[in-house]
Formats: structure tokens, sequence, C-alpha cells
């Protein structure tokens, strides 16, 4: 068992949690809690090392045991020493380290969510999870997007983001840009009365709707590249919507 905070394996880990530029140093991310573990298994994912207490190895012997098998390291810990590591406020006793997934192809047909600067991790992962249960060919983030594999965003997607295809790219116009040149309809959302309703919009099979920084929405020259523009139209005194919430609402348009 290890019991020391000041592991050098430990302090890594921890790392790993904190920093996505540490992240993408190793190409190595966490996943925390039993749920996203046992996502693992399904997804074939490269796991690398496997943490637990011995809490979770008395409630949940199983998963841990099959997780250890197909780690290259894996070790109990104490329950400071797992806190350390944790990003939970009430941690449930098992992670492990992971490597970021190759390269995968770009599907040519579909719908798809994208991401300009959106910074809330939470709303990322959210949003996934519900592209993923609509049936969306994948995301598009910029490079100044949330990082996919914070914890944070990880789990809120519910394990989302480890099965939908995200395509992280540096030039954000000029892979949206790669769409409509091949037929795609780019729809930019923005808050404005004087853009489409979304609720009037025909969409078609082959569709990317932009979703914008949640402070300062959409750029002028990602709106230059839209076909339209459109917006939710909103009751109250409410200015704008949470990007997690306008997504799951543009997404639900799309394909209704």
């Amino acid at each position: 068992m290890i019991t020391s905070k000041d592991n050098a394996r430990i302090k890594r880990v921890a790392a790993l949690c904190s920093s996505a530029k540490k992240r993408k140093e190793e190409g190595v991310f966490l996943l925390e809690g039993t749920r996203l573990c046992s996502e693992a298994l399904r997804e074939d994912i490269e796991v690398l090392e496997v943490f637990y207490t011995s809490s979770v190895l008395k409630s949940d012997a199983e998963l841990v045991g099959k997780l250890c098998e197909i780690s290259s390291f894996s070790d109990e810990v104490s329950d400071t020493v797992f806190a350390k590591m944790s990003d939970t406020c009430s941690p449930q006793g098992v992670l492990l380290t992971a490597r970021f997934k190759g390269e995968i192809s770009i599907p040519q047909n579909g719908k798809f969510i994208a991401f300009e600067r959106v910074q809330d991790p939470s709303n990322l992962g959210a949003a996934s999870r519900t592209a993923e249960a609509l049936g969306f060919a994948g995301i598009i983030l910029s490079g100044e997007s949330a990082d996919p594999y914070s914890p944070k965003s990880l789990r809120a997607s519910m394990g989302a983001l480890l099965r939908i295809p995200i395509f992280v790219t540096k030039d954000f116009l000029s892979t949206v840009t790669y769409y409509k040149n091949r037929g795609f309809k780019v729809s930019g959302t923005v808050v404005d009365s004087s853009a489409t309703p979304i609720n009037e919009v025909g969409f078609g099979e082959n569709e990317i709707a932009i979703i914008g920084n949640e402070a300062n929405g959409m750029s002028e020259s990602a709106k230059a590249v839209c076909d339209r523009l459109v917006t939710i139209p909103m009751a109250g005194r409410a200015e704008s919507l949470n990007a997690g919430a306008a997504a799951a609402i543009i997404m639900w348009e799309m394909c209704r």
C-alpha cells in the first residue's frame, strides 16, 4: 500500500489531474470513479496505472481485479493519498491513468456541434453527452477550448467523451471550411434578435452548428464562415443561456 503523498508516482498523477499541459505532454489522462473506470474496460482504452482504496476493493473487487489485469501498474493507496490524486469531494476510491486515443478518421457525413473557445469543461462534457444521445457524428473543438480530457469534462460527459469522435483543431476556421466546401451547412449561434429563430430553420443531413465562447460568443471571423446565424428565442429577462443548455436545444432542433 502506498501511504506517502510524497511518493513520486502519486505526485505525478496529481499533476495529471490538475494540469492540461501535463496531460498533453505525456499523452495521458485520468478516469476516476467506478462508472468511468468501467468505461475503460468497454472502450478498449489503454490503461497504464490503477489506484484503489481498501473500501472499493471490498465493494467492487471484480472491477478492480479486471482493471489490474489490463494495467501496467496497480497498487492500493491510503485514503489520504487517494484524496491527493482525486478531483472530487467524495472520492469513490478508484482511478486510473490511460493513454490518449490515437488518430481517428473524420466522418464525412452527419451532424456536428462545434465549439469555438468554450472554456467551461462542464459545458463541454454535458454537450458531448447530448451529442452522443442524439446520434451526432462528432464534436469539433478549437484548440483554445476546454480540455476534453480534464476530469471535469469527462465526469460531466458520463463517459460520452470516450465514445464520440472529438476533433481538436488548431485551425478551427479551416476545419469548418473543410466541411463547408463539401456541402455542409454551417450555422452560427448568436444572441441577436435579427438572427433566424432556431425553431424556424430547416436542417438537412449534413450540418454544423457553432457555439461560441461563454463570455464573448462567436468571433467575427467564425460568423463570416457561417451560412446562417441562428438564435434561441427567449422570454423573461435572461440575456443568454448556459453554453451547455444552448447546445442541447440547438442539437435537438437539428435532429427534429
